[in-house]
């Protein structure tokens, strides 16, 4: 992904408010999207934490209403220092990954909105590396 993110730097930096060709974001509010959720193994180690606990995190009320949080708490950052955010992030979570106990990784979890469960681990690289490329190729074909 920071790779990804690397080749495309130049044309991000030129082209921050280029809209994506979905929805209503600029490249820049996906990239303060992206810098917000950056390292999410902590959030979902947390997860497992409560539901371990008998007090289970409820899923999010409104996901449109707390990515509209990260976009706003990001408004004066510049697009460099978002992407510096997104990648200091990225090593963080690819630091903390290897600090999860087992047990964690493989603890299910309710998949929020849509029905079931799945393993923790599952969880982190579906909103993590899966969730990040999803963006990254948003911004691919704003940039195009």
């Amino acid at each position: 992904m920071d790779a990804r993110l690397a080749t495309l730097k130049t044309r991000i930096l030129a082209q921050g408010d280029a809209p994506l060709k979905e929805g209503t974001w600029k490249v820049r509010e996906a990239l303060s999207h992206l810098a917000a959720r950056a390292n999410g193994v902590g959030r979902v180690a947390a997860r497992v934490a409560a539901a371990q606990a008998g007090t289970p995190t409820p899923p999010p009320a409104d996901i449109d209403d707390i990515n509209a949080d990260q976009v706003s708490e990001r408004s004066t950052k510049s697009v460099a220092e978002l992407l510096d955010e997104i990648a200091t992030g990225h090593a963080a979570a690819i630091a903390a990954i290897g600090t999860v106990d087992q047990a964690i990784l493989d603890h299910p979890l309710s998949m929020g909105a849509r029905p079931g469960e799945m393993p923790a681990s599952d969880l982190m690289l579906r909103g993590g590396p899966g969730h990040d490329n999803n963006h990254i190729d948003q911004v691919e074909a704003a940039l195009s």
